[in-house]
This record gives structure tokens, C-alpha cells and sequence, in this order.
């Protein structure tokens, strides 16, 4: 059985919201760019804690699975990767546990709901009724990245969605959207990617969100460390250009134009 990231298809998709009320868009386009993983997605707790325990249960040993995610997250992460990783270092040796653990997790991790930051979906309806057209920019292997979006159920939100295995590839698409929309926001958790935008497009308006609880870095053992093992890591990137701060996307200032 195909895990459901194989499932899909590699793809840039483009989706119209139904029953959008774009209340204020004044002939002015508008747009937010925004981050999925760490940004709208509690990534850290549905990879490295549920995820990971879940592979644990089929007897994968936690250094395994650490130096195979290593070995896969730079070409961009998929479910499909990890585990060819992991047969490689023999950590998953019989075909049959293979198929067993694909199955086991397309019925666990079907719905992926549960792992939104709570003020996504406010975020996201209070955006489109002052008439922005959201638009995804992610990072990672697209059928992985496919999979995590829809089965969040994000995908009808945005009137674009795009998908990208290259560093800092978000850059990219600024060449167009700068010349299509008067007034651009870009809401990411890496700085690196924020840089690489607003070098492209200089009045990007740029939000540096961290979703990381403070008290949990001060731990470093087990669980602890788990629960941001990867948001936590953009803590010590630095960033080249200024951007607004925030913890959260309420934080984030929306208004009409005037």
C-alpha cells in the first residue's frame, strides 16, 4: 500500500475559496504570503513527536530515525524518503513491516486538523473579508507537503499554492507577484527565507513569526526537546534585513486600505 504523500500528486495547485467575502478590496490587490510548516502547522509535534512515536512502535530505534531524517531533510522531506533511508541503514529490513507501518499510518494520520496553531482559521477567514488573496509558499517535497495541506484542510483557503524542494526558492515567485499586487505581506518562522524575499521584492512587508514557547527550550532532555526539535533551530539564524516580530498571526497587522 502507497503511503498517502505518494499517493499524491507532485503539483503546484491553484484553488478559488468558495464563498469568499472580500470586504475592503477598494480596486487594491493585495496579498499574504504565507509559511505552512512552523508557521501554520505544528510540524514538531505531529513529526517529531507523534510521527516518530508512531515508527517507535514498529521497533525503529530513535538514532535511526534521527540519522535518517538528517540523511533526507535536505532534498526535501517525504515519507517515501525516510523510509528508503531507513532500509538503507537496515533499520527497516522486512518489506512486510514496510507495508504493515504505510497502512498504520494512513489511517492514524489521515486527519491532520488537529495540528493548526489555534489562531490559523481566524487568521485566515479576517484576511480574505478585508479582501487579501492568501497564498501558500512551502518548502519541502511537494506530494509530502500536498498531503500535509489538504489533509489539514487548508488548500481551499488559498487562491495559490506553491511548493518548492529549493532553498530559498520562495524568492522565486516574487518576481511576479511583485508586479500583481500594490500591497504584499510574507508571514514565515525562517529568517533565511524572509531575507531572500524582501531582497527580491524590498517593500515586502516581512513577519518573522516563532511559535516556540520560551520555557521549552530550557529543556533539553527527551520529549522536551522534541516538542520544537526543528522551529527551534531557526532561533539561531540570523537575519540580514529587518522584519516584524511576532508570536502570533494575530499579531500580524491587517487594515483596509485607506
Amino acid at each position: 500500500m502507497r503511503s498517502p504523500a505518494e499517493r499524491l500528486r507532485t503539483e503546484v495547485a491553484e484553488v478559488t475559496p468558495e464563498g469568499d467575502e472580500q470586504a475592503c478590496t477598494d480596486g487594491v490587490r493585495r496579498a499574504i504570503l504565507l509559511d505552512f510548516d512552523h508557521t501554520l502547522f505544528d510540524t514538531d509535534r505531529f513529526f517529531w513527536v507523534d510521527l516518530k512515536s508512531a515508527f517507535a512502535r514498529f521497533g525503529v530505534p530513535d538514532d535511526a530515525w534521527e540519522k535518517s531524517y538528517e540523511a533526507t531533510w535536505p532534498s526535501g522531506y517525504s515519507l517515501a524518503k525516510h523510509l528508503a533511508e531507513l532500509n538503507r541503514l537496515g533499520a527497516m529490513s522486512e518489506p512486510a513491516t514496510t507495508r504493515t507501518m504505510l497502512a498504520a499510518l494512513d489511517t492514524a494520520f489521515s486527519d491532520l486538523r488537529p495540528y493548526l496553531f489555534p489562531d490559523v482559521l481566524e487568521f485566515l477567514n479576517t484576511a480574505r473579508r478585508q479582501g487579501f488573496d492568501l497564498i501558500l509558499l512551502s518548502f519541502g517535497d511537494p506530494a509530502w507537503q500536498s498531503y500535509k495541506v489538504r489533509a489539514s484542510g487548508l488548500a481551499p483557503y488559498f487562491q495559490k499554492i506553491v511548493y518548492t524542494a529549493k532553498q530559498e526558492g520562495k524568492a522565486e515567485v516574487l518576481d511576479d507577484l511583485g508586479q500583481r499586487y500594490r500591497e504584499l505581506h510574507a508571514i514565515d518562522n525562517n529568517p533565511a527565507d524572509l531575507d531572500a524575499m524582501k531582497a527580491r521584492c524590498p517593500r515586502l512587508r516581512t513577519h518573522l513569526i516563532c511559535r516556540v514557547e520560551p520555557s521549552t527550550t530550557l529543556e533539553a532532555n527527551g520529549g522536551s526537546r522534541d516538542r520544537f526539535r526543528e522551529a527551534a533551530r531557526y532561533l539561531s539564524v540570523p537575519s540580514r534585513l529587518p522584519h516584524h516580530r511576532c508570536t502570533s498571526l494575530a499579531e500580524v497587522p491587517l487594515s483596509c486600505p485607506e
